[in-house]
């Protein structure tokens, strides 16, 4: 009788894990993981040269390159005012890297319409070409600290043709002068007798700037401020 129970209940048994086992103990599939993501998170999903304006950015400006505006008539073309140099003095001037020609031209291609940036470009060239040649031609002079103001005349009609030679009469006149007029009056007045003592501060303060003026015109080449000083009287 014991046997006949132990054996009904070892059936009983087999019969439970037949039934209960294979969906308690099988093994668990484990979900495939995600292909991982071929775009950069977040902010880094950026387009070539973000990360170079980015850095241009955190600086204060939203471009590389100098904040001034490049005028443009209605019809796209390009105007050669003062902005124009100011922005390739930034960097034909205002750095010394043997990049920086390379540089200012990918700004003005940047920046600028196909036909405006080819005329550009032209004067770009010509420009860097007008330096090169204004440093080499007042190391020729060899100009004391207080420059000679006949000689000096002599040099102003020398660079002005350099002017007009590499960058054309137009663009030297818009570019260099309010600059010429102003040196054209340190001249004159350098070379008017002086009577007397300066009587007022204001006379005095005058007279330093004009031989400030005439210091200038015998250095080498410096960026332009922009927008321009106004002209002491």
């Amino acid at each position: 009788m014991k046997r006949a129970h132990a054996l009904a209940g070892a059936a009983a048994l087999l019969a439970f894990v037949a039934v209960v086992a294979p969906s308690s103990f099988a093994p668990q599939r484990t979900a495939a993981p995600a292909p991982a993501s071929t775009s950069p998170p977040g902010d880094m999903a950026m387009v070539p040269g973000a990360a170079n304006n980015r850095f241009f950015r955190e600086l204060g400006s939203s471009l590389p390159g100098p904040q001034i505006e490049i005028s443009l008539t209605d019809t796209k073309q390009l105007i050669t005012d003062g902005a124009l140099r100011a922005i390739m003095d930034s960097y034909l001037l205002g750095r010394s890297d043997e990049s920086r020609l390379p540089a200012l031209r990918d700004y003005l291609v940047g920046r600028l319409p196909p036909a405006a940036a080819q005329d550009a470009l032209q004067l770009a060239e010509r420009y860097s070409a007008y330096l090169a040649q204004h440093d080499a031609l007042l190391a020729a002079q060899n100009f004391p600290e207080t420059p000679d103001p006949v000689r000096l005349a002599g040099w102003q009609q020398q660079r002005r043709q350099l002017r007009i030679r590499l960058l054309g009469e137009r663009v030297t006149e818009e570019w260099f002068g309010a600059e010429d007029t102003y040196l054209q009056q340190a001249l004159a007045e350098a070379t008017q007798p002086q009577v007397g003592p300066a009587s007022e501060a204001e006379e005095a303060q005058h007279r330093a700037h004009m031989q400030q003026v005439l210091r200038d015109a015998a250095s080498r080449a410096a960026p332009v401020p922009y927008p321009a000083a106004p002209m002491a009287n």
